[in-house]
């Protein structure tokens, strides 16, 4: 905490002693986010580090309690949220760039939050928890209270989102299922209304409930009388009628008869509809307003590309007349979709998988995010420009030391090979090399 820190370099100063850090090296290992069109922010150990585009000058923020859980941001305020990872954790927002603490916000969670989304407008924050509550929560971050919150036992989520066009919507969405909640508001009462998005089959078709349980029934049996809602079978009414998960006659989850598609990545359109990639290659558009779900019709203007037959979205930007998508084979694909249908056509390629793509508030920029941490910059220009802004470490590191006689440099090594030289005034990789072989330190 900001005053536990003051407090601390205060006794420090009595003590005649002061240590302060003077920079960070450490590469993303969650998404990394844009403060400001010219700033962007990732979680490292400890820290969150910022890096300005033009300069690459790096500022850090230091959590006093230990390790850095999740991050997000919100532009228009200049603030920036995280959480730590302890045990009962908080949620703290700092202002940038002056990186003063606003507010702190403290839930019931026990062990840990792994999602934190900020509304496009509005001073709201949605954050999801890990077990044992598994808990969505909606705060006012300004007046640091909990306005509702939702328990999901046992739902792991993994993408979360407001509607960019209205915070009264926000999107769950895990590689089982896709839920769409909608936050109702009387006066000064808030409430959290999920509603289930209905899968395709993996084959991209729509699964019959019905014949599930009744493979061949008609709407009137003549026999044994009208065929009945599963949901009515179960003796169920209400909303567990409505969530209620067909079984067969052997007590086989249907998953098991018909897999539904595996959602990936998921993203909103300025209309308030959803784009969802699925693992099988299959791109969704899901209507905002009843959840109807279509399937696109992928269309080949020519003979399909070695290798380059199935894409499967890992991470998704909204563009003008599209997405763009990028999967493990290190292409990042614009997706030009125009009614139900749509076509793939490369875009760039990067030197590895993509695992995170993100457009800067003015979408000017795109950032690229690879598996290993390595950041790229798209810029759109008359002449487009694509720059690596930071090159990660190949591995973890395994040892370090100063380099002498002198104190101007300091060596890495990781456990892939890879040998490193920073400058210790400003942290600066002055070179790098490669010993291609798995090495490990013996501890003494």
């Amino acid at each position: 905490m900001a005053q536990d820190r003051e407090r601390d370099e205060a006794q420090n100063v009595a003590l005649g002693a002061s240590l302060s850090v003077r920079w960070v090296q450490g590469f993303p290992r969650q998404n990394v986010h844009f403060v400001n069109d010219s700033t962007i922010c990732y979680p490292c150990g400890n820290f969150v580090i910022f890096i300005n585009i033009e300069t690459k000058k790096k500022t850090v923020l230091q959590c006093m309690n230990g390790i850095v859980g999740v991050v997000a941001t919100n532009v228009p305020y200049e603030v920036v949220a995280f959480s730590d990872r302890r045990l009962r954790p908080l949620i703290y927002i700092y202002n940038f760039p002056g990186l003063t603490r606003r507010t702190k916000l403290k839930g019931n969670v026990l062990l840990d939050y792994t999602l934190l989304s900020f509304s496009y407008c509005g001073t709201y924050l949605a954050s999801y928890s890990s077990l044992p509550e598994f808990e969505l929560a909606l705060w006012n971050w300004e007046s640091g209270v909990i306005l509702c919150k939702k328990s999901q036992p046992g739902i792991d989520v993994s993408q979360m989102t407001f509607n960019p066009m209205n915070w009264h919507q926000l999107c769950l969405s895990s590689p089982s299922a896709v839920t769409v909640w909608t936050i109702e508001r009387s006066n000064q009462e808030h409430y959290l209304k999920a509603k289930s998005v209905k899968l395709p089959m993996e084959d991209g078709s729509f699964c019959n409930e019905t014949d599930v349980v009744f493979p061949q029934s008609l709407p009137k049996d003549p026999i044994y009388g009208p065929v009945l809602p599963v949901s009515a079978i179960a003796g169920l009414v209400g909303e567990e009628a409505e969530t209620f998960r067909v079984l067969n006659l052997s007590l086989k989850p249907k998953d098991d008869l018909y897999a539904l598609l595996h959602p990936t990545m998921h993203c909103w359109t300025p209309t308030s509809d959803l784009y969802v990639g699925c693992e099988e290659g299959h791109l969704l558009m899901i209507s905002g307003e009843n959840l109807k779900v279509t399937v696109l019709n992928k269309i080949e203007d020519g003979p399909p590309r070695v290798g380059g037959n199935l894409v499967s979205p890992v991470t998704m930007a909204y563009q003008k007349g599209g997405v763009l998508a990028s999967g493990i084979d290190g292409f990042v694909y614009s997706f030009l979709i125009k009614d139900t249908n749509y076509k793939v056509e490369d875009f760039l390629e990067v030197e590895g998988p993509v695992e995170h793509l993100m457009f800067s508030p003015s979408y000017r920029m795109l950032l690229i995010q690879t598996d290993k941490g390595s950041i790229y910059i798209y810029t759109f220009d008359e002449e487009p420009t694509f720059e690596k802004l930071l090159a990660a470490c190949d591995g973890k590191f395994q040892a370090t030391d100063f380099i002498t006689p002198g104190n101007e440099y300091c060596m890495t090594l990781t456990q892939s090979g890879e040998v490193c030289v920073w400058g210790i005034e400003d942290g600066a990789c002055v070179s790098k090399i490669y010993l291609n072989i798995p090495v490990s330190v013996p501890y003494k």
